[in-house]
């Protein structure tokens, strides 16, 4: 199975309640979506948005960031953002990466973040899986 077929079971899973089959296949789709990861990371090489492999690979890098940064292990989010804003060409992703690495960075916990720095009432007609719009208040912490 693909990056995106096991990220569609695990989202199928946890819509059904079933965790045990959610953190399976979440797992899988981690484990496949790591691999392009280091192969990107190895050769210098960015992510191809064009790919849905590729795509949904990101897409479970940037949940497994979601849930370092709920489970208070800022270093590893931070760490996988600041390598993930060099292997997009996406000025809108690198944004998002940056953003989550700041609050990280600041020691935001994430549930203030969402309410004060993201904006979740829009989603982004390019990316509609990843939450990429931010308030105005962001820039406040860039500086």
């Amino acid at each position: 199975m693909s990056v995106k077929q096991h990220y569609i079971e695990f989202r199928n899973a946890l819509s059904k309640g079933d965790t045990a089959k959610a953190e399976e296949e979440f797992e899988k789709a981690f484990n496949e979506a790591f691999l392009y990861y280091q192969q990107k990371l190895s050769e210098n090489k960015k992510f191809d948005l064009s790919n849905e492999d590729e795509l949904f690979a990101l897409v479970t890098l940037f949940d497994n960031i979601i849930g370092y940064y709920k489970e208070g292990m800022y270093e590893e989010g931070i760490s996988y953002c600041e390598n993930l804003i060099e292997l997009v060409d996406s000025p809108k992703l690198k944004e998002m990466f940056k953003g989550f690495s700041l609050g990280m960075q600041k020691g935001i916990d994430i549930n203030t973040f969402f309410k004060e720095y993201v904006d979740i009432s829009k989603v982004d007609a390019e990316f509609p899986m990843f939450l990429c719009n931010f308030k105005e208040k962001i820039k406040e912490l860039v500086e």
